[in-house]
């Protein structure tokens, strides 16, 4: 697939003498050779359009440029961002193209902490300074309050719109119109309400504060507390009337703006040196720094950059549902339940009962007994998944217009609740690629086997479900192709940035778990060690900033392997109807209707490398919960997460989420004790629950298994103490800990690829 031409590089012209505009900026009045841009920012609900006035009544030496949120007005098909850092992270690049004139920054009410984060960001980078920063209709970030807007009814948000006066009352009685605005409205609020001050290193510019002297948002002092966020000039300016002050007192505005900005284009910042053009990115394989090119944190810098990236010329994000609806839409596909005695080259062994081919390969279902040191004391037996073999699932990547994009299949699984999701560039078992299925060759597996082509970035073993899979494990592997590698691919691939998978991870059931576990490998430590997000810090800075270095939690982890006790025979099949398991000509299931059936299933896909098939599949009975508590400390996010002894261990204990449980099944006389921390996830206030959606388990072997998946922030006050089997962790020592097999589970390493929808 050809690739487009790259968009302009920061500070670079385009033909017509200034950057494309974009999806993010709008430029109201062009100025043919501006002293200045002045960035702004719009209010919470707002877009761009609020600053059209505002661009036309500057003088003609200063060209203002209105920044355009997703989620509203030509963007209102796009998915809302729902923190303040995540509008940072994605708009500061764009910012970054329009840095070959001095910026300066303005931004009224929620805008005004956009706009301060963003000189932060700026700030941090030594490259591109801001010369100003105007902040108006806002508190300092430093003054705390709790922000509970987002969580009224939409009778009580409606209210509280209309008591600042800066939405015309025709909208407020117009229901068609509210629908429209809420969902963005209250997704700004929320954005708002849950912003976080992390404190950091004081700006250098000048700081300019408006407000209006009857607003009831923005008491005076609150107002001057921006004074102490710079070491440069600060000078503060009240205008008769209330917290939309501006709509009416615009003439006046702009000449404030115009006299507070004068001459800073030639000055540089309290001291620094003039801002200067952003310079192009490296070409591909030669970094800045330190790190030599492939080195994890070359790769980890490359990551971040891709993950700031949410959209992308060479697949548009607007057009990936209409891909994967066109896939679902060409090929045939159809799963049914069948009973065993219909599976094709599948029996039951007549000694034991076990499920198996005829070919001795694929998997068997078997009996298993174990035994912990946990209760029941006598331990118990379950069916169980053995499948020996060691599986590939690979990504390609490959940077395109200098930014790293990944290689994605749209590919149908027979358990998959929608049938085809986003998946790895290859997902095999060894059956697969030794030929044993008989189907056609896999696209692309020969740059995964050996040395070749593809530069290594990921190559790890990771293992699958405990509790269905005995001691499963598959290679987790991403390959880079050259820049100039123009890959053959066909219609089922597409190429995506990982901002763009990031977006999808919003969504339920898109990305695939094989997809979710590979992508949670790419290294990440050190990529940005002045990164101002606590998110950002957690992943991307150095893990020694973490509470417990990285060797005090491996020798808390290696102990607890060492201590529990986790015993695991094989046994028939048939010898499970001791613990309440019975089969039937259709299933294998518990006398209980609780924790899982086998079913047997035929298949036809037209798009597999075998079109029609029988198998058996494991059906949950009811979805699971996978909740991460997570907690900023000292600056940087911190994630509880346990050292879980599950069934089907390769090595006793794998790292887990906080909580991995079905809650259905802890209700009831024969309910199990409730695991730690269950309560606290089920009563999390809605403003705390910082990532929620449900994710489709592995769909070769689970029929419809979907797990809730959750991100949970605990409050400042929230203990740091845990038992024994917990401990706080830094994102990148989770990511660092996963270029080795065998120490996070599935369940968790879902969640940490999950985490990176927060920054």
């Amino acid at each position: 697939m050809s690739t487009r031409s790259a968009p302009p590089v920061p500070g670079a012209p385009s033909p017509a003498g200034h950057p494309d505009e974009g999806l993010w900026i709008r430029r109201y009045r062009p100025v043919r050779d501006p002293e200045l841009r002045l960035v702004c920012f719009p209010h919470a609900g707002g877009a761009a359009t609020s600053f059209v006035s505002m661009a036309r009544g500057l003088d003609g030496t200063v060209e203002a440029l209105a920044v355009q949120y997703p989620g509203r007005q030509d963007r209102r098909h796009e998915p809302f961002i729902p923190s303040i850092s995540g509008l940072v992270d994605q708009v500061v690049p764009e910012i970054l193209r329009w840095a070959d004139r001095p910026l300066a920054l303005f931004g009224h009410s929620m805008g005004a902490t956009v706009a301060y984060e963003v000189a932060r960001r700026l700030h941090g980078t030594g490259r591109v300074s801001p010369v100003h920063l105007l902040v108006s209709g806002r508190r300092a970030p430093t003054v705390r309050r709790r922000d509970v807007a987002h969580l009224l009814d939409d009778d009580a948000l409606v209210a509280e719109i209309a008591k600042l006066q800066g939405t015309d009352d025709a909208v407020l009685q117009d229901e068609e119109l509210l629908r429209l605005a809420l969902p963005a409205i209250r997704n700004d609020y929320r954005a708002a309400g849950t912003y976080q001050y992390v404190p950091g290193r004081a700006l250098e510019c000048p700081v300019t504060v408006l407000t209006g002297d009857r607003d009831p948002n923005v008491p005076l002092e609150e107002a001057k507390a921006w004074r102490e966020l710079t070491t440069g000039p600060f000078a503060l300016h009240s205008f008769p009337g209330g917290h939309f002050y501006l709509n009416d007192r615009m003439d006046d505005v702009c000449r404030t703006i115009g006299r507070a900005l004068a001459g800073t284009a030639a000055l540089p910042a309290s001291g620094r040196t003039p801002p200067r053009p952003a310079p192009a990115p490296p070409a591909a394989g030669r970094r800045t720094g330190a790190a030599r090119p492939g080195d994890p944190v070359d790769t980890a810098r490359r990551v971040l950059s891709s993950a700031r990236t949410p959209d992308s010329p060479v697949t548009p994000f607007d057009g990936i549902a209409d891909w994967l609806a066109e896939r679902l839409g060409a090929g045939r596909f159809d799963v049914s339940r069948i009973p065993f005695e219909e599976l094709r080259g599948w029996s039951f062994h007549p000694g034991t009962g076990n499920l198996h081919h005829a070919s001795g390969r694929f998997f068997s279902v078997e009996g298993l007994h174990v035994r912990t040191d946990r209760l029941p004391e006598r331990g118990w037996t379950q069916p169980i998944i053995v499948q020996p073999e060691v599986g590939l699932l690979g990504i390609v990547a490959r940077e395109i217009d200098g930014v790293l994009h990944f290689l994605m299949q749209a590919k149908m699984e027979p358990g998959n609740v929608n049938v085809l999701q986003v998946s790895p560039t290859v997902q095999a078992t060894r059956s697969n690629f030794t030929g044993v299925h008989r189907g056609r060759d896999i696209r692309y597996l020969d740059l995964f086997m050996g040395p070749g082509r593809a530069r290594v970035l990921v190559d790890s073993i990771q293992s699958e479900q405990a509790d269905w899979f005995l001691a499963k494990r598959n290679r987790n592997m991403i390959v880079e192709l050259a820049a100039d590698d123009d890959l053959d691919i066909g219609e089922d691939f597409r190429w995506l940035t990982l901002g763009q998978i990031r977006r999808l991870l919003l969504l339920d059931n898109v990305v695939n778990m094989d997809a979710r576990s590979i992508l949670a490998c790419l290294p990440t430590a050190d990529a940005d060690t002045s990164a101002p997000s606590p998110v950002l810090r957690s992943f991307f800075g150095a893990p020694d900033e973490a509470r417990h270095g990285t060797a005090e939690i491996l020798t808390w982890f290696t102990g607890v392997r060492a201590l529990r006790e986790l015993v695991q025979n094989r046994v028939p099949l048939d010898a499970v109807a001791v613990d309440g398991w019975y089969r039937t000509p259709h299933e294998i299931a518990h006398e209980s209707g609780r924790h899982f059936r086998v079913m047997a299933a035929e298949v036809s896909a037209s798009s597999r490398e075998v079109t029609s098939w029988t198998q058996p599949l494991i059906e949950p009975q009811v979805p699971g919960l996978m909740a991460l508590l997570v907690k900023p400390v000292e600056g940087v996010l911190h994630a509880l997460v346990q050292a879980r002894v599950d069934v089907g261990h390769l090595n006793v204990a794998e790292l887990a989420p906080t909580v991995q449980c079905r809650p259905e099944e802890y209700t009831g006389p024969e309910g199990l004790p409730r695991p730690p921390y269950l309560e606290q996830v089920l009563s999390a206030p809605a403003e705390d629950v910082r990532y929620d959606a449900v994710q489709s388990e592995e769909g070769g072997r689970f029929f419809h298994a979907q797990n809730r998946y959750v991100i949970v922030e605990v409050p400042p006050d929230f203990p740091e103490d845990a038992p024994g089997d917990f401990a706080w962790l830094s994102l990148a020592q989770l990511t660092g800990l996963l270029a080795h097999g065998n120490y996070l589970n599935i369940e968790l390493r879902t969640l940490v690829a999950c985490a990176h929808t927060l920054y």
